[in-house]
């Protein structure tokens, strides 16, 4: 007796395995397409299970399913997890990993942008319009390309951790380009400036504070922060190995449970929420010559300075006679104050936008002037705290005369010259 042929629709072409099985589920007519993935740690089975209205788009499901195994494993963690509920997870673990102030670099435009605008979807679901809609939201708001570059840099910091977690994060967001970042109006006050605000400062009992920012290009927290143990007079030297910061206390309502301090952070409190902490990578210690006449003021101040429990260098005088240590808003409206006052002499002070100049820019007269003087980049750096050579004593030592030449070179620029 002859096997009847069979006919195409007799035909069933059994699935390799891994490849998944599909079938349409009674109840609401949905495909349903499962999809075997290994085991779990405890020996069981592991399914993934897609479902769509059709059966073409059931396959679609399940064709990128198995893509975005094959490109980043098979999820560990619940498939159903939203952006909102991975930020709260990620920050927790950044508040101990991160600076006070990189945690609320981070924090913040987590919660004012991203959560606010793509919180609600799903991270196995995320496309480049999301990471976009991001983008947008910021730029109707006013905010700078800059700003949107780095909300967007945060983002994707945020999702890669979420794919080492075991979460399923789509490939091609992590290739969404970051926007455009706006041109910066950064820049050094011209010598002559620079000059003018000196010679103002040079009225003020503590006007070293300035000389220090003008001519070593020392940054606010790290002058606030200098303490008399760190100024050798001997030896001629000043150790830049703290800045003054105000760590926030873990819960505001209950502050005798202290602060938030990230895993190895190294700290010293001092009063209220202020404490002196380490720069935060090693590039930050240095060493800095003092100059023979910026040594001379320095005693000089040194004899009127107000005495702290802390050993400040600048600590600030509050009303009634008390000491604090210096806040930071307030020594920048000193800076501003300076500007404006040396602006009423003969050199108009002041950026072209029509702004103050940042604190920071000071920084940007001592890289200018010591270039223009010829310096040594390795001095340079090494002076600027940008040097990534380990800080020993044997370094210090050889780099110690050209450093010095350095110094005196800006301050003849700079015509700071106390008597």
């Amino acid at each position: 007796m002859a096997t009847p042929m069979a006919t195409v629709g007799d035909v069933v072409k059994k699935r390799e395995y891994g490849d998944g099985s599909i079938y349409q589920r009674a109840g609401d007519g949905l495909f349903v397409a499962t999809l075997e993935a290994g085991s779990t740690p405890d020996g069981k089975r592991r399914r993934i299970t897609v479902s769509a209205k059709t059966r073409p788009g059931v396959v679609k499901k399940l064709r990128d399913k198995r893509l975005a195994i094959e490109q980043g494993g098979v999820p560990t963690q619940g498939a159903r997890t939203t952006v909102k509920t991975w930020a709260a997870a990620w920050l927790e673990v950044k508040q101990r990993t991160l600076s006070p102030r990189g945690y609320n670099a981070a924090a913040s435009p987590v919660r004012k942008w991203i959560v606010p605008t793509i919180g609600h979807r799903r991270l196995d679901a995320l496309t480049p319009a999301d990471l976009r809609a991001v983008a947008t939201a910021q730029r109707e708001a006013g905010r700078t390309g800059s700003t949107q570059a780095a909300t967007h840099r945060t983002l994707l910091n945020m999702l890669r951790s979420a794919i080492v977690e075991g979460h399923q994060v789509p490939q091609r967001v992590l290739l969404v380009p970051a926007p455009k970042m706006s041109k910066s109006d950064r820049m050094d006050l011209p010598v002559d400036q620079a000059v003018a605000c000196l010679s103002v400062a040079a009225t003020l009992p503590h006007g070293t504070r300035w000389a220090l920012a003008l001519i070593y290009g020392v940054r606010q927290g790290e002058a606030l922060g200098l303490t008399w143990d760190m100024v050798d007079f001997e030896t001629g030297e000043i150790r830049i190995e703290w800045q003054l910061d105000n760590l926030p206390y873990l819960d505001r309502a209950n502050k005798a449970l202290g602060f938030r301090v990230p895993d190895s952070y190294e700290v010293r409190h001092l009063v209220g929420a202020w404490h002196l902490v380490r720069p935060k990578s090693r590039k930050g210690f240095r060493v800095l010559p003092m100059s023979a006449g910026y040594q001379a003021a320095l005693l000089a101040w040194r004899d009127v300075a107000p005495a702290n429990p802390w050993d400040l260098v600048w600590p600030a005088t509050q009303g009634r006679g008390g000491v604090r240590p210096a806040n930071d808003k307030a020594d920048l409206l000193e800076w501003h104050a300076l500007q404006g006052a040396a602006a009423l002499g003969p050199v108009s002070v002041g950026h072209p936008s029509g702004r103050y100049f940042h604190i920071h820019e000071c920084r940007n007269v001592t890289a200018t002037q010591l270039g223009e003087a010829g310096v040594d980049p390795v001095v340079i750096q090494s002076l600027l705290g940008h040097a990534t050579a380990a800080q020993s004593g044997e370094y210090r030592r050889i780099h110690r005369a050209p450093k010095l030449e350095a110094v005196e070179k800006v301050a003849a620029m700079l015509r700071f010259n106390p008597s």
